[in-house]
């Protein structure tokens, strides 16, 4: 009977505990260490996934880095695919020398919490790709121009949602912590005229008070 009770007892807590799990879809948006994001990715088990802050850093004269001798001894920051790994080289090569405040957007990005990070170019791309409703991510070159569907409006509530969450709407200069080997960052361009965007490169000490900063966190 004891064995009988406590083996009920367990199932019961299983169910609590799947009860007090919680699920999240994409365009829905979280909180996370205090900070308003939306969700662009969620996984298989729907606990976990990526998110962008709903509010953005900008108005900087070289928010990327301000300070070319620092850059140039900067390790590598090739990596596409882990935003997260490239700025947590920047942000410990910046600590070790002290200079953090040379690399004016990873420094807000470092104030929003340990897992806070800007994106590498692919995880741009797929912000982008689900920002203006792909079902399939697209494999873009540098470079060239992609037309967004006139008849699509759903980057427009993507935007409406950012908004509405006391943030930014999402649209151009958009900068990545993706480095080539000549020291130039991935930049998202958007032509609201035209309705088509592209990646550009740019000098990462040459960047302006156009570009934009964006942080993404994982949970």
């Amino acid at each position: 009977m004891k064995k009988y009770l406590a083996l009920l007892m367990a199932v019961y807590a299983n169910l609590l505990n799947l009860h007090a799990q919680t699920y999240y879809d994409v365009g829905e948006v979280i909180e996370i260490d205090g900070h308003k994001a939306i969700i662009y990715e969620v996984d298989e088990s729907g606990q976990h996934g990526k998110a962008m802050y709903v509010k953005v850093f900008r108005g900087v004269d070289g928010p990327w880095c301000n300070h070319m001798k620092y850059a140039k001894q900067l390790p590598s920051l090739a990596n596409r695919k882990d935003g997260l790994s490239n700025t947590r080289k920047v942000v410990s090569f910046a600590h070790e020398k002290n200079v953090l405040s040379c690399f004016p957007v990873f420094e807000w990005c470092n104030n929003l919490g340990e897992n806070w990070y800007i994106p590498s170019v692919e995880e741009l791309e797929a912000f982008i790709n689900f920002w203006i409703g792909n079902n399939v991510v697209l494999d873009w070159d540098e470079d060239v121009e992609n037309t967004m569907d006139d008849n699509s409006i759903f980057y427009k509530t993507i935007n409406n949602k950012l908004l509405d969450a006391g943030g930014s709407a999402f649209l151009n200069g958009v900068y990545t912590s993706t480095v080539t080997d000549d020291g130039k960052v991935y930049v998202f361009q958007f032509d609201r005229k035209k309705n088509s965007w592209k990646f550009n490169l740019k000098s990462r000490t040459k960047l302006g008070e156009d570009c934009v900063g964006r942080a993404f966190v994982r949970f």
